[in-house]
């Protein structure tokens, strides 16, 4: 007959490992990591020097259709007006508007202005607005109706710089052409807006 303490002993050990197993289950511990992520932020401004062919007025420049261009000698028209402009409140002017000067059918001007990335990030050109109409990509014509009488009053080109990188500091020289059309009306201004949009880059 087998001895009672021999059975006992094995049933002991079984429920010691069973608490053992039980305590070592319930045995926990918590880390926590906190960490800051600061954010640099996008931003970018027009600033001058903003150029034109005839900001005086006293040399006239001629152009046709095909943006052949040359100066003349006429005394009329101009000199263009130009105003930077914060339409968002930030400090930062976001918008160049151009204001031509009594100026008649065949006029071409061009205006080079200067845009500086003021943030933190490098940034990339997206998007030229010009009047309200959008351009994504290349150097883009748009033709405009100034006066709402739906006859187009001026051609412009925007020659470059949609896709192009900002670094922070850093700052990129841009042009325009201006054709006035047949259309355009006499003894009026002509006024119209240029905007860029920019998104912060990424390799």
């Amino acid at each position: 007959m087998m001895n009672r303490k021999l059975v006992a002993i094995p049933i002991l050990l079984v429920f010691a490992l069973m608490l053992t197993g039980f305590a070592y289950a319930h045995w926990s511990e918590t880390l926590t990591i906190t960490g800051t992520v600061d954010t640099g932020e996008l931003d970018w401004e027009f600033c001058t020097p903003i150029t034109c062919l005839d900001i005086e007025g006293t040399n006239d420049y001629g152009a046709d259709c095909e943006w052949n261009n040359w100066q003349g000698n006429k005394d009329v028209g101009g000199p263009t007006e130009l105003e930077l402009k914060d339409t968002d409140g930030d400090g930062d002017d976001d918008t160049l508007i151009v204001t031509l000067v009594n100026v008649y059918p065949g006029y071409f001007e061009s205006i080079t202005f200067h845009v500086h990335n003021n943030g933190e990030v490098p940034l990339e050109f997206i998007k030229v607005v010009i009047n309200g109409n959008e351009f994504t990509s290349g150097t883009p014509t748009v033709f405009l109706d100034l006066d709402g009488d739906d006859y187009d009053d001026v051609k412009i080109r925007y020659l470059d710089n949609i896709g192009a990188q900002l670094h922070p500091c850093d700052t990129i020289e841009i042009s325009i052409w201006i054709l006035v059309l047949q259309e355009a009306p006499e003894g009026q201004s002509l006024t119209f807006t240029i905007q860029l949009i920019a998104e912060n880059w990424s390799p």
